[in-house]
C-alpha cells in the first residue's frame, strides 16, 4: 500500500490537472443564478433593495481585487460581483449589472428597449475604447416634427389626460441589447448566456415592489391600460394594480430574456421579439420596419480627451455631444484656479463660479450651437471648436460673471450608471437608460418589456438625424488617466449630471479630497424653468448657513427647494478610484449608489 502522503500528494495534483478542472466544470458549472446565492445573503439583498433605492448609511470600499459601483440597485451589484468571483472580466460584471438592474427595476427607469454607452480600459493593452448604442431613428420617419410630443409636465401623462396621439411614432429602435452583446464579445470571458441567469431568475420568481415602484405604477396605470398587452404586464403582481410588497412576476420577459441569453443580440433584433416590436409599434401609428431592427450596429470609437490639472480624462466618442459642455468646464475651472480655493460649499466664489459654468454650458450638451450662439450674444465672436480650448477659456473666464445663463433644456434622463474594476485592472464605466420619464407613455409593451416614448421630446434633435441613424446624446462617463495609468472612473446620471461630474472631478482630482466626502458634499443643482434661469436653486438645510448668506448678501437670487426635490433634479455619480492596486468605492446615503467588492 503507498504511503499516506504519496497518496494526499497524488490527489492533489490530480485535482490540479487541467482534465479533472474540465471534467468538474462540465459535471457541475459555475452558476451566477440566485439560487446559489447563501440564503441570508439574497435575503438581505433583496429586503435592502425593496425598501429603498438609497444606501442606509455611508460604506466605504476598498479591495485589490474586483470592485463596483452602481446606481439603484444592490441585487444587480451582487450579481456583478458574483460574475466577477467565478473568473469574469470588468465586461462581464457591467454586462451581469447592468441586465439585472432593468429586471429588478421592472423596466420603469432602465429597459431592454432602451440604449447603453461606456467606456473600457483594457489593461492588457492600457487603450481605451469608447461603445455607443444608443437609439436609431427609423429609416421611415422623415417628418420628426410631427411626431406628437409627450407631457412630462407635472409626470401627468398624455394617456390619462386622454390624448395619446400615435404612440407608436413616440418610440426609437433600441441599442441595450446589441450593446451588451458588443461588450461581451469584445471583451467578456464567461459565455453569454450566463449573464442572463440572475436576470431571468428574479423575473420568473418576481421582485418584491418597493414603494417607490407602487408610486410609478399608480402613475402610469392609465397608460397601460390603453393597450391589452399593457394591461396584462400592470396585472403581474396579481391584482389590478400592484402594490408595495407584492411579488411582481415577469413571465413573458423570462422567456425574451432566454431567448437572447441562447442565440443572442440576433435573436432581439430579428427574431420573434423584433416582429412583434414592428407588428405593435406600426399598429399605434409608429413607421418602424424589420429592416430597422436588423440593420442596427452598436458603435465602437476613440474616445475624445482633455488634459486637466496633470490628469488626462477620456469621454465618449461620436455621437456624444457631452464634451461640448464638459470640456469647457473643465477649461473653466481650470482658467480660474478653482483647484486653489477652498472648496464651493465652503466658498462663495467658488460656488458662484461653478453654478455660472453648469448654467452656462448645461444647453451645450443636447445642442453645441446653443453654446456658439450664447457667447456671441455676449460678444464672443468665436467658432464652436474654439471654444474648447484651453486659451478660449483663460480668456472667457474673466466675464463669467456678466453672461447670461441660458435654462437647461427640459430632457428627462432616467438611467442607470454602472463602473467596474476588475482584478487585473480592466475597467468598465457605461450608462444605460430610457432617456424619458418613468416607463414612457407609450402605452406598447412587447415580450414584458415596456416601450419608452423617447422620441416624444427629441423632434427637433431628429430633425436633425437623417433618417435610420443614431441620435446623438449628452451621457458623460469618464476614465482618468495620470501618467498613463488610469486613477478614477465615473459614470453620471440625473438632470445635473453636468454639475455634477464637474463637482467630483475637481474634488477628487484637484482638491485631492477622499472619494467618500466628495460623493457626499452637497449637490449642484440646474433648473429647467426658464423663468429661472437666472436663479439658483439649492437644497434645502444642506449648505451651511453663512454660505447661504453672503451668496444672498453678493445679490444670488436663491430657491430653496425640499429635500425630495433636489433629489429629482440633482445628478448622481457612481465612481471608483484607483490608488496602486487598491480600488476604492463608496456609498453614501440620500444618492443611490450601491457599491460591492469580490471577496
Amino acid at each position: 500500500m503507498a504511503p499516506l502522503h504519496l497518496l494526499r500528494q497524488l490527489t492533489r495534483c490530480l485535482l490540479a490537472s487541467p482534465l479533472f478542472i474540465a471534467l468538474a466544470l462540465t459535471a457541475a458549472p459555475p452558476s451566477l443564478s440566485p439560487d446559489q446565492w447563501p440564503t441570508e445573503e439574497r435575503t438581505r439583498l433583496e429586503t435592502l433593495e425593496s425598501r429603498s433605492w438609497s444606501p442606509e448609511a455611508s460604506r466605504n470600499l476598498a479591495s485589490e481585487h474586483g470592485l463596483i459601483a452602481a446606481t439603484v440597485s444592490p441585487l444587480a451589484v451582487h450579481a456583478g460581483i458574483e460574475a466577477l468571483r467565478l473568473g469574469g472580466t470588468a465586461a462581464d460584471a457591467a454586462v451581469v449589472t447592468a441586465l439585472t438592474q432593468v429586471t429588478t427595476q421592472l423596466g420603469s427607469v432602465v429597459s431592454y428597449a432602451g440604449v447603453l454607452t461606456g467606456l473600457y480600459y483594457d489593461a492588457r493593452t492600457g487603450q481605451v475604447q469608447a461603445l455607443d448604442a444608443g437609439f436609431n431613428s427609423y429609416l421611415g420617419e422623415t417628418d420628426p416634427a410631427t411626431i406628437p410630443a409627450s407631457t412630462f409636465g407635472g409626470m401627468i401623462s398624455a394617456a390619462a389626460a386622454g390624448d395619446v396621439g400615435s404612440p407608436g411614432r413616440k418610440t426609437l429602435v433600441p441599442g441595450f441589447m446589441a450593446g451588451v452583446d458588443a461588450l461581451h464579445h469584445r471583451f467578456g470571458r464567461l459565455p453569454f448566456r450566463d449573464l442572463f441567469q440572475p436576470a431571468i431568475w428574479y423575473a420568473r420568481n418576481g421582485v418584491t415592489v418597493s414603494p417607490v415602484l407602487a408610486s410609478f405604477f399608480a402613475l402610469r396605470a392609465p397608460v397601460f391600460a390603453r393597450t391589452p398587452e399593457g394591461r396584462r404586464f400592470l396585472a403581474q403582481a396579481g391584482s389590478a394594480l400592484p402594490q408595495a410588497g407584492e411579488r411582481f412576476v415577469q413571465s413573458d420577459l423570462a422567456a425574451t430574456l432566454a431567448e437572447v441569453a441562447a442565440h443572442g443580440a440576433a435573436a432581439f433584433h430579428q427574431g420573434n421579439w423584433a416582429r412583434a416590436f414592428v407588428e405593435q409599434v406600426r399598429r399605434d401609428g409608429g413607421r418602424a420596419t424589420a429592416d430597422d431592427l436588423e440593420r442596427y450596429q452598436p458603435t465602437w470609437s476613440d474616445p475624445q480627451r482633455v488634459r486637466f490639472l496633470d490628469h488626462e480624462i477620456l469621454m465618449l466618442g461620436a455621437p456624444h455631444t457631452g464634451s461640448y459642455a464638459l470640456i469647457p468646464g473643465l477649461n473653466l475651472i481650470e482658467a480660474l484656479a478653482l483647484e486653489r480655493q477652498a472648496p464651493y460649499w465652503e466658498n462663495p466664489a467658488a460656488f458662484l463660479a461653478l453654478d455660472r459654468i453648469g448654467k452656462l454650458l448645461a444647453a451645450a450638451s443636447p445642442d453645441p450651437r446653443s453654446i456658439e450662439a450664447s457667447l456671441r450674444h455676449h460678444g464672443f465672436n468665436v467658432p464652436l471648436h474654439p471654444s474648447l480650448t484651453k486659451d478660449f477659456a483663460r480668456e472667457l473666464a474673466p466675464e463669467l460673471s456678466r453672461l447670461a445663463p441660458l435654462p437647461a433644456s427640459d430632457q428627462p434622463r432616467h438611467s442607470n450608471s454602472i463602473v467596474v474594476v476588475d482584478r487585473e485592472g480592466n475597467i468598465a464605466a457605461l450608462t444605460h437608460t430610457i432617456n424619458t420619464m418613468i416607463w414612457g407613455e407609450s402605452g406598447i409593451v412587447v415580450g414584458g418589456i415596456p416601450l419608452p416614448d423617447s422620441a416624444g421630446f427629441q423632434q427637433a434633435r431628429l430633425q436633425g438625424t437623417k433618417p435610420g441613424d443614431r441620435l446623438p446624446h449628452e451621457i458623460l462617463d469618464t476614465i482618468v488617466l495620470r501618467e498613463g495609468r488610469p486613477v478614477l472612473a465615473t459614470a453620471s446620471i440625473g438632470s445635473s449630471l453636468l454639475p455634477e461630474t464637474l463637482r467630483v472631478l475637481l474634488g477628487i482630482l484637484g482638491h485631492r479630497h477622499d472619494l467618500g466626502a466628495t460623493l457626499a458634499a452637497p449637490p449642484l443643482l440646474l433648473t429647467f424653468d426658464p423663468a429661472a434661469a437666472s436663479r439658483t436653486t439649492v437644497p434645502e438645510a444642506v449648505y451651511p448657513a453663512r454660505l447661504i448668506e453672503s451668496l444672498r448678501a453678493q445679490g444670488a437670487t436663491l430657491t430653496e427647494v425640499p429635500a425630495a426635490t433636489a433629489s429629482a433634479l440633482r445628478g448622481t455619480v457612481a465612481a471608483v478610484q484607483i490608488e496602486g492596486s487598491l480600488r476604492r468605492a463608496c456609498e453614501v446615503p440620500g444618492i443611490m449608489v450601491f457599491a460591492g467588492s469580490e471577496p
